[in-house]
């Protein structure tokens, strides 16, 4: 436990320093570390690590799109040319992808080639919608799209330890328990209305409490259902693979796809609901 709370400080400190450079470059950049090593301890977990060619375009894909999207956004004249290194970048990486197929047909198995791409396409997506909800939003919208999975994920955690006796999914998360699926749904219904209406009455937003406590209460419930989505597929492939952990970059917790396995999922679905739920925006 005591290994586990000092891997979490570590990355909160780092979350602090990094959410603190947000216009400048790091932002972006750090963004693009994280998704690179979540996309290779997922290649390793499938066993494409050792096609160098797939896994070096595989894993440099996202930092190199988030760098072109940094450019972007900061020189107008340039956006035509990067709009365009980023088509080139998305066709160098499927070539790169297909190369490899056509080459070692005999190891990179078909199942290798679309999980990556799969993969890739999730991360990015994920990556690239933190990113732009830091241009277009603020901290606080942004920290709740991560919340949204952690949340639930601490509440499920605390409630199912207490509670927990009636298994969720014994075949695939043998730990997981209805109680703590519960507790999930309800921690996020809970933080989410209080935490909102926290912000928005301290942004001085003219919107009535119990249309914010409403709306912040479906988009906890919704975060909290993916969320759990999100964390037995990862949980699947890690049964499958006959691995406890996707890595070991975070003591006491494993790999960073341990830490984002939710949170993969519940970005795109957090903005995407956001956007539907007008009392919640300032």
């Amino acid at each position: 436990m005591a290994t586990r709370l000092i891997s979490s400080a570590v990355g909160i400190a780092l979350l602090i320093v990094v959410l603190s450079l947000r216009d400048t470059f790091v932002f972006p950049l750090a963004l693009g570390i994280i998704a690179a090593i979540i996309i290779y301890e997922l290649a390793k977990a499938v066993g494409a690590d050792k096609f160098r060619l797939a896994l070096t375009a595989s894993v440099l894909y996202v930092p190199v799109r988030e760098i072109l999207g940094f450019v972007k956004a900061r020189s107008g004249w340039l956006m035509p040319y990067m709009v365009m290194a980023a088509y080139f970048v998305t066709f160098l990486f499927l070539l790169c992808l297909l190369l490899t197929f056509l080459k070692r047909h005999g190891e990179f198995r078909t199942e290798q080639l679309c999980f990556l791409i799969v993969s890739v396409m999730l991360v990015d997506r994920t990556i690239e919608t933190l990113d732009q909800s830091m241009q277009i939003g603020n901290t606080f919208y942004f920290l709740m799209s991560l919340g949204g999975a952690w949340i639930a994920d601490s509440g499920a955690y605390f409630a199912g330890v207490a509670l927990g006796k009636h298994k969720l999914c014994p075949n695939i998360s043998p730990k997981k328990t209805v109680e703590g699926f519960v507790g999930g749904l309800l921690c996020n219904m809970i933080v989410f209305p209080v935490v909102f209406n926290i912000y928005l009455t301290a942004q001085g937003a003219d919107v009535a409490s119990s249309a914010v406590t409403v709306e912040a209460a479906v988009l906890g419930l919704v975060c909290a259902l993916v969320s759990v989505i999100g964390d037995l597929t990862a949980s699947v492939i890690k049964r499958e693979k006959g691995i406890k952990d996707f890595g070991n970059i975070m003591p006491g917790h494993g790999g960073l796809m341990d830490r984002f396995d939710s949170v993969l999922f519940v970005v795109p679905v957090y903005w995407f609901t956001l956007n539907l739920l007008p009392d919640l925006t300032y």
